[in-house]
Order: structure tokens, then C-alpha cells, then sequence
């Protein structure tokens, strides 16, 4: 037998990531958070740096020849083999405004590869783990689901398609979502991190984003991946650390390559 793609103990590792970012994002939610803005305009909280932070401490003790990509605290060690690539709170907005949506991503990235993502739901008590390799698992508290899969959907005209916001598009990125949203049967915005964590569910269809940055996406390739899915940029090339940030899921191989033809860039 081959030897595993990601160690058992590394699974085990990023679930300590998770309980720590956890304890920290909670101590403050629903609990009057100052919140400031970024230079993007993007929220941030102490909340999230100190989610990052607890996370960053327990990598530093564990696997100090490990590489870090943190949405708050910069880069370490890039060039490592292991990189850690981790987003606190995805979903501020939510956070802020009370709802228990937000998520905590951690990806595991081998030479620029995802091969470990781990959307963690503090406030929900709900994880999904996708390791290469291996089916994608869900757990609510203690109890751990049987392997999920993605579900099969018969036609574009019966997708349903989510998205965090259609503000997260530019002007050409916009008309080229638009050919897509009014090819599906509905449209779910408000949904962040959590409808990727649906399609691997077999819950809904599609997921199309754009402007993400690696935190944002990579733990999602191998949690959608892990389920049966499919997950791309919009040029259909596999997410990677150094992606352009455009991403489209789906859970059935044909529908997303019916979305993938509409979001050509070249298609008027």
C-alpha cells in the first residue's frame, strides 16, 4: 500500500487549528465587536486576528518548518513544501451582523497544490474535511457522517446556483456571470464559504465566484473535489496557491460544463 497523500496526524492537526481559531471567534461573537475596514473596504475584527493568530501559534509550536499565508498576518516561509493557508472568519460580514454562517478555512497546500481543506463552522458546531485521496466527511459536534456526495443534476434549467454577492464582480466578470445565473433555475446570494460546503453536501448545484484570494478558495478545492464534485477557475484550469481567483463548483461534472461554456471569456 502507498504511503497517504496527507498523514493522519495532519488531519488530526488542522482540527486543533479549528478549535482554537473556534474559541477565539466566539469569545466575540454576538458580543459588540468593534469592526474596522481594510484598505479594500473589507470588514476585519479582532475576532479574526486573534481567531489567525491562536492558529498561527499552535503551527509555529507543531510544524515551525511549515510555510503560513494568513488573510491578517502576512506570509511565512512560502517556499516550504507544507503551507498552512488559513482564513479566520470567511464571511465577516456575517459575523458582524450576527449571523452564524461564517466559516474558518484552513488548507493544507503541497507545492502550490491543495490537499487538505477544512471548513469549520464555530458557531454552527458543524466541519467538513476533504483530504486528497479520500471522500470528503462532515461532522455535527461528535457525530461523523458517512462519506458525502455531491448530487447529480439533470440539466442547467434545473441548477440551483449560489453566490456570496454580485458585488464581488467587475463589469466584464458581471455580464459574463449574468449569461450563467439566467441559465439556472434560482439564484442564492448571501451564502459565503457555506455553499460550497452544500454542494459537497448534495444539497445544491453550483457555486460560481470571482476576485478570491487563496485563502478564500483552496480548502474548498479539496472539500467539493472529495464529494464527487467539480471545481475550477472560470477557465476550467484546477485551483492552485498562485489561482487568478476566479472559481466555479458544481456537483455534477456536466453542469459544470454547461456553467464552465457560459463563462467563457471569449463567448459574447
Amino acid at each position: 500500500m502507498s504511503d497517504p497523500i496527507v498523514e493522519p496526524e495532519l488531519e488530526s492537526f488542522a482540527h486543533a487549528l479549528a478549535d482554537a481559531a473556534g474559541i477565539a471567534a466566539l469569545r466575540h461573537f454576538r458580543a459588540g465587536i468593534d469592526v474596522e475596514l481594510k484598505a479594500d473596504a473589507s470588514p476585519v475584527t479582532l475576532a479574526d486576528r486573534e481567531a489567525e493568530a491562536a492558529m498561527r501559534t499552535l503551527i509555529a509550536e507543531t510544524y515551525p518548518e511549515h510555510g503560513i499565508m494568513g488573510e491578517e498576518h502576512g506570509n511565512e516561509q512560502l517556499d516550504a513544501e507544507l503551507v498552512w493557508v488559513l482564513d479566520p472568519i470567511d464571511g465577516t460580514r456575517a459575523f458582524v451582523n450576527g449571523i452564524p454562517l461564517f466559516a474558518t478555512l484552513i488548507a493544507l497546500v503541497r507545492d502550490g497544490t491543495p490537499i487538505l481543506g477544512l471548513n469549520a463552522y464555530p458557531a454552527l458546531g458543524e466541519r467538513w474535511l476533504g483530504v486528497t485521496g479520500k471522500p470528503t466527511r462532515h461532522w455535527f459536534g461528535a457525530t461523523e457522517s458517512e462519506p458525502l456526495r455531491a448530487r447529480a443534476c439533470p440539466s442547467l434549467a434545473d441548477a440551483h446556483l449560489c453566490t456570496t454577492s454580485p458585488d464581488m464582480f467587475d463589469a466584464a466578470d458581471s455580464a459574463r456571470y449574468a449569461r450563467l445565473k439566467y441559465a439556472v433555475r434560482d439564484t442564492r446570494f448571501g451564502t459565503d464559504a457555506w455553499a460550497y460546503a452544500m454542494v459537497a453536501s448534495g444539497e445544491t448545484d453550483i457555486v460560481a465566484e470571482a476576485n478570491m484570494q487563496p485563502y478564500d478558495y483552496l480548502s474548498h478545492a479539496v472539500v467539493v473535489a472529495g464529494a464527487g464534485g467539480t471545481i475550477t477557475d472560470w477557465d476550467g484550469r484546477p485551483l492552485r496557491i498562485n489561482s487568478p481567483g476566479s472559481v466555479l463548483a458544481a456537483g455534477d461534472t456536466g453542469r459544470h460544463a454547461d456553467a464552465l461554456t457560459l463563462l467563457q471569456s471569449n463567448q459574447e
